[in-house]
């Protein structure tokens, strides 16, 4: 006996079609958010050690520079651009100071392993706030995504883990059957989907046209090469700050 022929509605069809056509922009927006954060990530730790190695000898040729902005205007106490000049001098080597000390404070990042990553994405594919239909949804998303953000920066696996588990318990999340209904959530989400992709690649190109990010680079590039662009700025300011104090003593 032949096998009945199973009929496929044109709805079925089309809603497939979406599915799989938001299964592929989702993969894709997780990529780009796990890259966002990595940048965000990876520039954060290097504005830290550029701070922390650069940092200290800026900070001393900043103080140098405030002291003698002040000496100068001990001379001239009646000269309001020298007194400007000193303020901001003096706000400046402040600002340098405190920027070196937090740097030398601040904790050593964790190695964030390839079952991390994978994690965040699938975090990232199924949490984003903008893939949200209604304020309910909207707002555990915002809370574990906000977590899941935290728990990748510190590294930590086993608490993405629970986060993921926490939204796929939630009784919120459980989504109708109907496949009207279903297609329009489809087509509504591939719309947040496109536009959540267009902003994140917006704000990659802002990262990667920062100031940070261009010395970063260089960093990198001369660490491929040996050479310690860092140490070679480091010496450099360190002469700077010799002939400073030379005409400090002058003053």
């Amino acid at each position: 006996m032949p096998l009945p022929v199973i009929s496929r509605r044109p709805e079925d069809a089309e809603l497939a079609k979406k599915l799989e056509e938001l299964a592929g922009l989702q993969s894709r927006l997780a990529d780009l958010e796990l890259q966002f954060c990595n940048l965000r990530l990876e520039l954060s730790e290097f504005e830290n050690l550029y701070c922390a190695k650069v940092g200290p000898v800026y900070a001393e040729l900043d103080e140098l520079d405030a002291l003698i902005a002040e000496r100068i205007v001990q001379k001239r106490p009646n000269d309001s651009k020298a007194c400007e000049a000193a303020s901001a001098a003096r706000k400046r080597a402040d600002e340098s100071r405190r920027a070196a000390t937090d740097a030398l404070a601040a904790p050593v990042q964790p190695m964030r392993s390839d079952s991390l990553r994978e994690l965040y994405k699938s975090a990232a594919k199924r949490l984003h706030p903008d893939l949200a239909l209604d304020d309910a949804d909207r707002k555990i998303r915002e809370r574990l995504m906000t977590d899941a953000n935290l728990a990748y920066a510190r590294g930590d696996e086993s608490g993405l883990r629970a986060i993921l588990d926490e939204y796929d318990s939630s009784p919120d999340t459980v989504l109708g059957t109907d496949v009207a209904a279903e297609l329009v959530r489809a087509i509504r989400r591939i719309s947040l989907v496109r536009k959540r992709i267009e902003a994140i690649e917006a704000s990659i190109a802002e990262l990667k046209g920062s100031d940070l990010f261009k010395l970063k680079t260089l960093v990198d590039d001369g660490t491929k090469k040996g050479i310690d662009v860092l140490g070679d700025m480091v010496e450099r300011t360190k002469g700077q700050v010799q002939a400073r104090r030379e005409q400090l003593r002058t003053l």
